[in-house]
């Protein structure tokens, strides 16, 4: 019993923690911009560079971690990127920053894999829904991350003693909770092992949901910050309060998804979230205020939270699938789009302007709403 407790705590703070990063990330982006001496464009590039390794390792999850097991692969992942963070404040290049970007993306994109893997064993072991309360801590490391970096920012505190702090407190917490994580379940020799087969409908569909969602988050992530600065005039700490305001409802989104999924049903919930997740982008699309931005990123983030956690639980589910192989797919879809939107979102922004990289976002969800409403049956799950 001890065990199983272990376990689910170990998982939600390990969550946290490779979150936290990101919340990190994301306000530190204009110092970086500044660091590297480059425009929109080079710092779309990082987020290419940071995506194409993601995609390769996730490509080959299943068999990586079958070999170490999700719990090693949590662990050396972590770890290896508390380390790298210790270099990226010295580097002024921006194709020496790429390199190491896509190193990052390398390890990033197994542990994504990994602790959804842990994730949904647990969840299966335990019999309820528990993935949105799981992710609920990933938006909450982003939250506290982009929090505690914007005040960070407000003290003029540098960026290589931000990192140093960070690292020292992170990078043991990495390797201790991992340590609690629980064996990997038994998998069937009769379900599909690898991506490459052809992919039932729900778990189709269930990938593209996840993308246009994870469109939005890695849009808010990547270009919140300079959506703030440059079209707002925010400054100091407020460059960081969209981030804040949309991981808030994040978190509050998603540690009542599990209950009102159970409630409402699938269908009707998916309905709900994305129809705030239009509201939400036209608010900031429409206004460029501080006002409006609280506003309009908060209701964005309700409605976000809980459809990629909604698609890691199903796809962990499907039968004849292997668990590990329907999460590589959701994280592909989730991971990969998570961080090159962004990339092909600086063209947006280097032609027109911050304010309409998340246009393109609205129309993706008013479409989305079609197959939704033709395939009810496949989500009253």
């Amino acid at each position: 019993m001890i065990k199983k407790f272990d376990d689910i705590i170990a998982c939600r703070f390990l969550f946290f923690i490779i979150s936290f990063y990101i919340g990190f990330w994301t306000i530190r982006i204009p110092t970086i911009k500044d660091q590297l001496s480059t425009d929109y464009m080079g710092v779309s590039y990082t987020f290419i560079t940071f995506a194409i390794g993601s995609i390769i390792t996730m490509l080959f999850a299943s068999n990586i971690i079958k070999k170490l097991s999700s719990k090693k692969t949590v662990m050396y992942a972590g770890v290896t990127q508390g380390f790298l963070w210790l270099v990226i404040p010295f580097i002024t290049e921006l194709y020496f920053f790429m390199f190491f970007a896509f190193i990052f993306g390398c390890c990033y994109g197994i542990y994504e894999v990994a602790i959804n893997l842990q994730a949904s064993q647990i969840e299966k072991r335990e019999g309820r829904s528990m993935m949105s309360g799981f992710h609920a801590f990933f938006s909450l490391g982003i939250l506290a991350g982009s929090f505690i970096t914007s005040f960070f920012l407000e003290w003029q505190i540098s960026f290589f003693i931000n990192t140093l702090i960070y690292v020292i407190v992170m990078l043991p917490l990495s390797f201790i909770f991992a340590n609690f994580l629980d064996n990997d379940e038994t998998v069937s020799e009769n379900n599909k092992s690898n991506i490459f087969f052809m992919w039932p409908l729900i778990l189709f569909f269930l990938a593209i949901l996840s993308m246009t969602d994870a469109l939005t988050e890695g849009g808010v992530d990547a270009w919140a910050a300079l959506y703030m600065r440059d079209i707002v005039g925010a400054k100091g700490f407020t460059i960081g309060i969209a981030t804040i305001s949309f991981n808030l409802f994040m978190v509050i989104g998603r540690l009542i998804g599990d209950n009102l999924r159970d409630r409402l049903g699938v269908h009707s919930f998916l309905i709900i979230l994305i129809s705030l997740c239009i509201a939400g982008l036209l608010i900031i699309f429409i206004y460029s205020s501080i006002v409006s931005s609280i506003i309009g990123f908060g209701v964005l983030g309700l409605g976000a939270s809980s459809i990629v956690p909604l698609a890691y639980s199903i796809a962990g589910k499907i039968k004849g699938v292997d668990s590990a192989v329907g999460i590589t797919i959701i994280s592909i879809s989730v991971y990969g789009i998570f961080m090159i939107a962004p990339g092909l979102m600086g063209f947006i922004a280097q032609s027109f302007g911050v304010n309409y990289v998340f246009s393109p976002i609205i129309i993706l969800f008013v479409i989305i709403l079609i197959p939704i409403i033709i395939f009810k049956k496949k989500f009253n799950v």
